[in-house]
């Protein structure tokens, strides 16, 4: 553990491709994310590590440029690192950081963002509203690896699972009008569904709360077979014969199948397209004219895989799912706060669904949708969302009204840092 965190940290990125190749071959496919992670973080400082198991060692660390805490997690097998990984993890018991003024706290902000754009650490855009009044609206970096187009607060970025939420407010104004139960399952409202014990037992409550063990659609099968997904109804040919993970109901389990489970169900009913519904009922109810399932040639951010000290390598554009992978703008993603908070897309009992905690999920809760998290010390809901190249985060202060939104076209965790660090200093009352 101490020779890998050494070569995370050395400010040379060869030393720890160097590290991975020669102890990790596993990981290898995973470096550029890995690199990434490292700039973004400025390297991690042990806090404190024990053995977790016979061949497993755990360490907590934070990471030197922000105030992100993560879990890093290293197993040895056969005399070489059988595997590696490194997620987040809770602030330790204690830790506060000093709330300030609306005035200071976006000083500092904005001279964050500026000295993390300065260096290459951070490209995207950002937004710091109170209600319907922006306080912040900014844009840094380029939208392509060769620096030719600059970002703007008009850029659309894909925000990966945070579409999910649009997902979960359609379903839910489908229950608001009667059109659908919680508490019908997969079988009643997809005739076509293999008929399994989950989808016999898994109700669409489940599928919105996570709950429904239908796990994730992301692997092998997914890879060898992917240019057969044109369709829900395709996924659900393809995936709809396996058992549930875990007993439905019993635990959350964060499931991107689940989410596409609900977007057949939304079409089923609805009888449009899961995306021509968002449009009809969600973007164009809220304002939002800049979001979409898909990418558009004007303005819209390439992905962006890698660290740019060993050169960022661009990635596709990824297609949308009602899992999330669409793509959006601070603007609308600001309006879709806004419309939720004045009624226009649910009424005050579906509300309180989308955004009241139900369930633990790791170190936060989840509602019928959303995620429910504290920031020192004060809640917040709405989504993130990752993939290589991609990150976003939308989070709305209910007590307080405010509503941040950080859109990257750089994996994580160069979105959640920036969020995080404004939403632990801005003022509670």
């Amino acid at each position: 553990m101490s020779r890998w965190l050494a070569a995370f940290n050395d400010p040379g990125a060869a030393a720890y491709s160097e590290f991975v190749r020669l102890n990790i071959p596993s990981l290898v496919p995973y470096l550029d994310e890995d690199l990434g992670v490292r700039e973004a973080s400025g390297g991690f400082i042990l806090l404190r590590s024990e053995q977790t198991g016979g061949q497993e060692i755990t360490a907590w660390v934070r990471d030197r440029n922000w105030e992100r805490f993560s879990k890093v997690v290293l197993s040895i097998g056969d005399g070489i690192i059988d595997d590696l990984s490194f997620t987040g993890a809770p602030e330790p018991p204690g830790l506060v950081v000093p709330r300030m003024s609306e005035v200071q706290t976006l000083h500092a902000f904005r001279q964050k963002l500026r000295t993390e754009a300065g260096v290459g650490r951070f490209s995207g855009s950002v937004l710091v509203a109170k209600g319907a009044q922006v306080l912040l609206r900014e844009a840094y970096g380029a939208q392509d690896a060769g620096n030719v187009r600059a970002v703007t607060p008009a850029t659309r970025f894909c925000i990966g699972s945070a579409g999910k939420m649009f997902t979960a407010v359609g379903v839910l104004q489908l229950v608001q009008a009667g059109r659908v139960s919680l508490t019908d399952t997969i079988a009643m409202r997809l005739p076509d569904y293999p008929d399994t014990p989950l989808a016999r037992s898994v109700t669409v409550e489940q599928l919105l709360m996570h709950t429904g063990g239908t796990g994730d659609f992301f692997g092998a099968d997914y890879d060898a077979r992917a240019s057969e997904l044109r369709t829900l109804s395709d996924f659900v040919r393809l995936f709809g014969r396996r058992d549930p993970l875990f007993p439905p109901g019993s635990r959350w389990g964060y499931s991107n199948l689940g989410f596409v489970l609900l977007g057949a169900i939304l079409e089923q009913i609805s009888g449009q397209r899961w995306d021509a519904y968002l449009n009809q009922s969600v973007f164009r109810v809220a304002g939002m004219t800049a979001t979409s399932a898909v990418a558009s040639a004007e303005d819209t951010a390439v992905p962006l895989n890698g660290a740019a000290q060993t050169g960022l390598k661009p990635l596709p554009y990824y297609d949308g799912l009602p899992a999330g992978g669409g793509y959006s703008t601070v603007d609308d993603l600001h309006r879709f706060a806004t419309a939720l908070r004045g009624g226009a897309l649910l009424d005050p009992a579906h509300h309180l669904l989308l955004t009241a905690p139900r369930v633990a999920a790791g170190s936060a809760q989840w509602s019928l949708g959303l995620r429910v998290a504290m920031r020192n010390g004060e809640t917040c809901y709405g989504h993130r969302g990752s993939a290589p190249g991609v990150n976003a985060d939308f989070a709305v202060y209910p007590r307080s009204a405010y509503t941040i939104v950080v859109l990257c076209n750089r994996g994580h965790p160069h979105a959640s840092n920036p969020a995080e660090f404004v939403g632990a200093r801005l003022p509670i009352t």
